[in-house]
């Protein structure tokens, strides 16, 4: 059940339901199936380049597998750089994998452009980091709240704004608000802003790419509140991409550590928090301030690889505290433990 493995707060007052304006032609699915899945999904680009055509190949997503459910939160977690944002495209279809399979809904992701694609990504929606920039300062908001159903085609302009009101007060904002531009609104509010249009078609499944990051302390809880309370009503799966380990905490039901293209570790937030497995996972959480914790912060030593530069072996052990000899030539597998935990790391392979 959502909430359930993560600290939710309790909802208080529910949300005004959106209106019953149709917008989606999948069959009704229970909470728990699978909705996305990449299989050994990989991503390159080529950079640089010359008059002479040379470049460089940069491995940004070098072999992800994972299935998020209905009604579930994936945490994707790491360091900038390491392929979280790219894996997020590859799960929306945005991104094309030059191997490995990406599919939705039982179904591979249909080529990009096509009929069958368009009617897939009405099904999925991307809430961005910036809510200022993803939204057009020269439109109202409830314009741009109406703009996804305009674009595939969805009920009459009456239909849609009744429905954009309805969806700003399952954000939290007032329908009187439609008639605001961007810059009239705080960041938080821009935000739920972004969030109201990312559902208007009813999606089933938002990818989220650190949608708080450029928000305020302050504010960022009460949209990750929301996140929880609106994923409640609709039964959405949600791939919560951040870096910051406290807000994923709260969200996720499970979490994936992205290291250069690559999942480390993945499992249950308490578990994987509590007792982390993997030495990249130790440091990343070593990083975090606690006010708990007696002594300086144990930061992790030296600067992500360059991902077209990937070392051999384990990607982890030129700055890894407990590299072994067979770290540096062998690439350890991602491997389930008895415990369920997922952990590629030769040192890691035992029981919690």
């Amino acid at each position: 059940m959502p909430g359930e493995g993560r600290n939710a707060r309790a909802v208080g007052a529910s949300h005004p339901a959106p209106s019953t304006l149709r917008v989606s032609t999948s069959p009704a699915r229970s909470a728990g199936e699978v909705l996305t899945e990449l299989d050994n999904a990989q991503r390159v680009y080529r950079a640089g380049g010359s008059l002479f055509g040379r470049h460089r190949l940069v491995q940004a997503v070098a072999g992800v597998s994972f299935a998020l459910q209905r009604g579930r939160t994936l945490g994707l977690v790491g360091e900038s750089g390491c392929g979280k944002s790219t894996t997020g495209r590859l799960a929306l279809g945005l991104e094309r994998p030059d191997a490995g399979t990406v599919a939705f809904d039982g179904t591979p992701m249909p080529p990009r452009g096509s009929s069958a694609w368009r009617r897939v990504r009405a099904r999925m929606q991307l809430v961005f980091q910036d809510p200022l920039g993803a939204l057009d300062r020269r439109l109202p908001i409830g314009t741009q709240v109406t703009e996804p159903l305009v674009v595939h085609a969805i009920g009459t302009s009456e239909e849609r704004a009744a429905r954009a009101a309805d969806l700003l007060r399952a954000v939290g904002l007032r329908p009187d608000q439609a008639a605001r531009y961007p810059h009239e609104l705080s960041g938080g509010q821009r935000q739920r802003a972004v969030i109201a249009r990312a559902l208007a078609t009813q999606p089933d499944l938002l990818v989220c790419d650190e949608p708080v990051s450029a928000l305020d302390v302050s504010i960022q809880a009460q949209v990750v509140n929301l996140l929880i309370d609106l994923q409640a009503q609709f039964g959405l799966a949600m791939l919560f991409i951040s870096h910051d380990l406290k807000l994923v905490r709260l969200i996720a039901h499970e979490v994936a550590v992205m290291y250069l293209g690559l999942i480390v570790e993945q499992g249950e937030p308490e578990a994987l928090f509590a007792a982390p497995a993997h030495p990249y996972t130790q440091a990343l959480l070593a990083a975090v301030p606690d006010r708990r914790r007696r002594g300086p912060r144990k930061l992790l030593a030296g600067e992500p690889p360059n991902p077209s530069e990937r070392p051999t072996g384990c990607a982890f052990h030129p700055r890894c505290p407990v590299a072994i000899v067979r770290c540096r030539s062998e690439s350890p597998a991602l491997l389930r433990r008895a415990d369920g935990r997922l952990v590629a790391c030769h040192l890691a392979r035992g029981a919690a």
